[in-house]
């Protein structure tokens, strides 16, 4: 199922802040109840302390046991009031007559008080419910408050324990106090409330926080996603080849998009060179037929109707020579006119798209060796450097470029004439220049005869006047161009610039 990538950042933001929401709260809850147990047993050791000089002097321990200030056994309740204390079985009641008389109103009054001022409602135990006492070396007990009926007995060991009554929870501390004196003090706790309460609001908190994080990733991710909306809208535009030309990539762009962006612009920058490269050889491929099916008409029509005559019973044995001869020359001229034009066809097929390292000094060696073999007559002059120079091309087109250079200055030049050729490198690529000492072309003429099937004035040589056109289709092919001057040695000069692809 497909998703919006505003849906997945958003429930990816939602998960991450849930996350950390809920880990968070419910870690606060842990450690803010641990804490709070902590405090709850220092809180009741600290009241256990405080209370622990008023209930020795009560006792009366460290005074004799026949002190008037001595209370053997005595229980007061929440209000500090004295109460009836059953006997134990561990110990009955001693007679009336050899208790001493309970203790006046002024002595147990600090410890009524101190009971009553004990406990902090703000305390993770709340307000103080029972306080125990127990001499342990005469067995004497003290009791403030009221202990919960199902209590357990009190610990002779100090410590904090936390006990469940009714579903209610107790927390209690034992502390050892002088001469054997042991203080247990009670209260209901309120830990557990506390974190409930406490998780409630993590839950309410963690609720906000997602809503509020849902709202604020919406906006922050509709904003983010602006540009990638223009960038839609404008690559939606693009329908056809007419709109391959269009970019998407603006200033101000996100880094992403912007990048995004360039490389769609990259994708239909080659996508239009690769159909405009396709388009230029169809033209290519119907002109050359187009231009085949015209200069083929009267060649074929002239070989045709030689051979007639060559048969033909009628005809004289010189005549029947010399119509094979003419279809020989016919024949030869329709070779010449086909290699042109595929050479043609090739050099505007476009630009070339992969090349490799050509060597152009090697390749003007082997030109001006061919061309010295057809033209033994020709005095060839070649300047190259000690090496190179190479451009990354076509091996075949730059060979084409050179061969017509040398043939055009070879039949257009002057009969056993001079022809000199330079291949130099020039700014990353290289120049090539040809000149001859024949008659050369008028300036007026020279854009005409770079054109197919153009030959310049006064012409006599054989040729199908598609030389300077193939030159001039390889060199724009190999992002050169072709230009024609006057030589130095009176002619014309063919100058081309090839640039290194």
């Amino acid at each position: 199922m497909k998703s919006s990538l505003s849906v997945r950042v958003t429930a990816g933001v939602l998960v991450v802040v849930a996350a950390v929401l809920i880990g968070g709260g419910f870690l606060i809850v842990s450690v803010t109840e641990q804490r709070d147990g902590r405090d709850a047993g220092g809180e009741l050791q600290r009241i256990a302390g405080n209370l622990t000089p008023w209930v020795a002097g009560t006792l009366g321990i460290g005074r004799p046991s026949n002190s008037p200030g001595a209370v053997p056994l005595q229980l007061l309740d929440a209000h500090g009031q004295p109460v009836a204390l059953p006997p134990t079985p561990n110990r009955p009641l001693p007679p009336t007559q050899n208790r001493p008389p309970p203790p006046h109103i002024d002595v147990l009054q600090p410890l009524r008080d101190a009971f009553a001022a004990s406990g902090d409602t703000a305390s993770p135990v709340g307000q103080i419910g029972f306080v125990r006492a127990l001499n342990t070396q005469t067995g004497e007990r003290l009791i403030l408050g009221t202990v919960p009926r199902g209590f357990p007995a009190m610990s002779t060991r100090p410590g904090v324990r936390t006990t469940t009554i009714a579903g209610a929870h107790w927390r209690s501390a034992v502390l050892s106090g002088p001469a054997g004196l042991l203080i247990e003090v009670g209260a209901p706790e309120r830990i557990s409330a506390r974190a409930a309460s406490l998780r409630t609001t993590v839950i309410w908190t963690t609720g906000a926080g997602l809503a509020i994080a849902l709202v604020a990733t919406l906006l922050v991710t509709r904003l983010a996603l602006r540009p990638l909306k223009v960038f839609r809208r404008k690559a939606a535009r693009i329908s056809d080849a007419e709109d391959l030309g269009t970019r998407v990539q603006q200033p101000g762009q996100p880094t992403e998009v912007a990048a995004l962006a360039g490389e769609l612009d990259g994708m239909l920058a080659r996508l239009d060179s690769a159909i405009a490269a396709r388009e230029q050889a169809l033209v290519a491929a119907r002109r050359f037929a187009a231009d085949a099916g015209h200069e083929l008409r009267t060649p074929l029509q002239t070989i045709r109707s030689n051979l007639d005559i060559a048969r033909s019973p009628d005809a004289s044995q010189d005549e029947r020579q010399l119509a094979l001869e003419v279809a020989t020359q016919q024949s030869q001229r329709i070779n010449r006119l086909v290699d042109g034009l595929q050479g043609l066809a090739r050099g505007e097929a476009g630009l070339v798209q992969s090349g490799t390292e050509v060597d152009l000094g090697d390749i003007a060696d082997s030109a001006v060796y061919v061309t010295r073999t057809r033209h033994p007559d020709l005095s060839i002059d070649i300047d190259l450097p000690e090496s190179g120079p190479t451009v990354t091309g076509d091996g075949d087109g730059l060979w084409r470029v050179i061969e017509n250079l040398l043939e055009n200055a070879a039949r257009h030049g002057r009969p056993g004439g001079h022809i000199t050729m330079q291949v130099a490198p020039l700014n990353g690529g290289a120049e090539i220049l040809v000149d001859d000492d024949g008659p050369g072309i008028p300036p007026a003429e020279r854009e005409r005869v770079m054109r197919r099937f153009q030959r310049g004035p006064g012409a006599t040589a054989a040729g199908s006047g598609l030389g300077l056109a193939i030159v001039e289709a390889e060199a724009n092919r190999h992002g050169g161009r072709l230009s024609l001057g006057t030589s130095k040695l009176g002619g014309l000069r063919a100058r081309v610039s090839i640039q290194t692809l």
